[in-house]
């Protein structure tokens, strides 16, 4: 009974590596790239402890967004201040955006995204550049 106890732990234990959630503290802070394939656009992100500043040279803009974190691998963003936009893009009073971090690998990383201005959910990839 003992052996057949032990072989069932060490069947189990690659499972309990796999299920763990991702390190995703040192995600907190840096500078990321994200690459949204769904819009074909590539975004600068900065972001400290109180806030993320995402710019874009496709869309001609820069907003700055009030980050929460809810635990250690999902957050909220809500608008704060449209600092650039030229493009004269309609973003909302109240936006918001919820992100969970759903793997790691290396200084990559991906992300869902869930925003007020869309009913649906969807991943983005996005990369640590510093």
């Amino acid at each position: 009974m003992l052996k057949k106890t032990i072989i069932l732990f060490l069947l189990l234990l690659p499972l309990a590596a796999v299920s763990q959630s991702p390190d995703c503290f040192q995600l907190r802070e840096g500078k990321f790239r994200i690459a949204d394939t769904r819009a074909g656009v590539i975004t600068i992100a900065d972001r400290n402890s109180v806030y993320q500043t995402e710019s874009s040279e496709a869309l001609k803009a820069v907003v700055r967004f009030k980050i929460s974190w809810q635990s250690d691998c999902s957050y909220t963003l809500k608008l704060d201040k449209v600092l650039r936009n030229e493009n004269k893009i309609n973003f909302p009073l109240g936006l918001e955006i919820k992100v969970k971090i759903i793997s790691t690998s290396g200084n990559t990383y991906t992300q869902e995204i869930h925003s007020s201005l869309t009913n649906s959910a969807y991943t983005v990839t996005v990369t640590k550049i510093n």
